[in-house]
């Protein structure tokens, strides 16, 4: 996966912190809708470049410029059945 790009869909920090942990990097792409999950993923994924904006308008060729993509992670929207319902965890 050297020198392809992680892509975290529907982002919003739970998922590209398992990413991190697992891969040992940050998702180089995050996208979503909300621009408060899109703040709070920026505060901590600085390296990553971030799109406000919604998953199905993205154009996957010009937001990862042609470079191959490794990893695409498509996580659902937790609120409605997840513990955590849509809480956005901050972590320093």
């Amino acid at each position: 996966m050297i020198g392809e790009l992680i892509v975290d869909n529907f982002a919003g920090g739970c998922a590209s912190l398992g990413i991190e942990m697992g891969l040992g990097r940050s998702p180089d792409i995050a996208i979503n809708h909300d621009p408060e999950a899109i703040a709070m993923h920026n505060a901590n994924h600085l390296n990553t470049l971030h799109h406000c904006e919604d998953v199905w308008e993205v154009n996957p060729i010009e937001a990862c410029a042609g470079r191959p993509v490794g990893l695409a992670w498509f996580c659902p929207d937790c609120k409605h059945f997840s513990a955590l319902r849509g809480i956005v965890w901050v972590l320093f």
